[in-house]
């Protein structure tokens, strides 16, 4: 109600009129003064009272912290293997409240065989949904006697399956985890019911996720199949499925997690007991598959959907990243985070995120991505300072400064590492992925070292490499026809003369 009046009297002002509800003329007349001063600021933005980048936050390296007590469990101490071959990691902890038990396993689309597209989401979902064949009760019951829920998390080449139980549950999560894995229900007739669907999930969702549709419209559009899901509609076999399964959840294939309030002796003896008699693969596990890069058909492409903002998604594909790539590509991945950010959110409060990611493959393959979204009117102000931090990355003359790779290094190691080993449950599902990724924790434990050898140059390095702005494709989803007709009144960037400048129109 106060603002609606203080919205009339404000147009009374304008309009020459004694305001209606008494308010003194001059007062509104100054501050709409100063409120479009303060627009017309090239430093400042609507609502701060100092120019940006003003703040009296310390430089990395002045401070000064206490000595670091983190030491990581050691991984050849917590893998344990069971006479059938399956493999675990155990992490004890006798005081956390929960205790986590994962199941990683060598599944994704990348490990996909000819004729088998969409088995391994199609098995995934068979093992969430219908649990282990020939159960009594239905496998929803039996979480709800647990009171837990089933994850699932599915990438390109490793997926894996979580309980968080109380203490005194762990061993029938860890059960019903074996059963559900060992001997899955692979229901025919669900199989043959089955088709892909769009891969992508509402663009109201936001930007995070495997499902965040510009990037699925991206990957279709840059690689398709394997690097984007099945194309709609697709059906898969049920020789298919059998035949993935047979190969990614083999006693030899499936490496458990455990940790928590749990003890090591009886751990062991709960694997051998469930897992006894389980079948090995046999041989070596098999190799994912690459994705290997190709020209882009065009540099823009634009999907109208029903929206109330703009979602974009700004790629690249790679192949296999070599090792000696590995720790400067991630530095730099926060580093252009990091520059994003701040030309997007903290320089023109155009979103509220505009990140950067790299694959987490084991071989690199993947999709080097920029996800950010806004209002109609900030797309394409967003696709533009996006494309150009990431043509300042790359620019040899364009400097990384070294408090930007200093603080690249506390959030890849204090932050992203130590938090994914630092509690004995992340611990234990961190080394399982680890062994079914990389067949061991070697690079994970010697990770440390080769990000605090990262140096400036490293990262100019690959950002050469792998930041050519000629290789990116923009993708945006929303309301073409307002995004089309938006200008925004600081930023005023067309996404029509961005279309045609990335499609050579100019």
């Amino acid at each position: 109600m106060a603002l609606t009046a203080w919205n009339a009297d404000l147009r009374s002002a304008r309009a020459g009129r004694r305001p209606a509800h008494g308010a003194p003329l001059f007062a509104l007349v100054v501050l709409a003064a100063l409120t479009l001063t303060a627009c017309d600021s090239d430093n400042t933005l609507p609502g701060r009272s100092r120019p940006i980048f003003e703040h009296d936050w310390p430089a990395p390296g002045d401070v000064v912290g206490g000595p670091s007590t983190f030491v990581p469990p050691d991984p050849a101490e917590a893998l344990f293997e069971a006479s059938s071959g399956v493999r675990a990691y155990i992490v004890p902890a006798a005081g956390d409240p929960l205790v986590r038990v994962t199941a990683a396993l060598p599944l994704g689309r990348l490990h996909e065989a000819d004729g088998e597209a969409g088995a391994s989401a199609l098995l995934t979902h068979l093992l969430t949904t219908r649990g282990p064949a020939g159960a009594g009760d239905p496998l929803s019951l039996r979480l709800a006697e647990l009171g837990a829920s089933l994850s699932a998390v599915e990438t390109l080449d490793a997926t894996h399956l979580s309980l968080n139980v109380l203490p005194e549950d762990w061993r029938a999560g860890l059960e019903l985890l074996v059963e559900i894995t060992r001997d899955p229900d692979l229901d025919a007739q669900t199989i043959r019911n089955c088709r892909a669907g769009p891969g992508y999930d509402t663009p109201m969702a936001g930007i995070v996720g495997a499902g965040y549709r510009p990037k699925v419209e991206l990957e279709r559009l840059l690689g398709g199949y394997p690097l984007a899901p099945p194309e709609p509609g697709t059906s898969v076999s049920l020789a298919a499925v059998r035949a993935l399964a047979a190969r990614s959840l083999a006693a030899d294939r499936v490496v458990f997690g455990i940790g928590g309030a749990v003890s090591r002796v009886e751990a062991e003896a709960a694997l051998e007991s469930a897992t006894d008699g389980w079948a090995a693969g046999g041989g070596s596990a098999p190799a994912s598959a690459l994705v290997e890069p190709a020209e882009p058909p065009s540099r823009f492409h634009a999907v109208d959907v029903p929206s109330l903002e703009g979602w974009i998604a700004i790629g690249r594909v790679v192949g296999a990243v070599p090792d000696a790539d590995r720790a400067p590509l991630a530095v730099l991945r926060f580093i252009l985070a990091e520059r994003l950010n701040i030309a997007a959110r903290e320089r023109r409060g155009l979103a509220n995120r505009d990140d950067f990611e790299v694959p987490a493959t084991a071989s690199g393959t993947g999709l080097l991505l920029v996800r950010t979204g806004g209002r109609p009117e900030a797309v394409g102000p967003l696709v533009r300072y996006s494309l150009e931090e990431i043509a300042r990355m790359h620019d040899p003359a364009e400097p990384v400064t070294a408090a930007e790779v200093t603080r690249a290094q506390g959030w890849l190691l204090g932050a992203v590492w130590q938090r994914s080993l630092e509690l004995a449950s992340d611990a234990s599902l961190t080394f399982a992925v680890e062994e079914v990724r990389r067949g061991g924790a070697d690079r994970l434990m010697g990770w440390p070292e080769a990000v605090r050898a990262v140096t400036a140059a490293d990262v100019k390095r690959v950002a050469r490499e792998y930041l050519d702005p000629a290789g990116f494709t923009t993708v945006v989803a929303g309301p073409l026809a307002e995004i089309r007709a938006a200008r925004h009144p600081r930023w005023p960037v067309a996404l029509d003369d961005l279309e045609a400048e990335l499609s050579g129109e100019q």
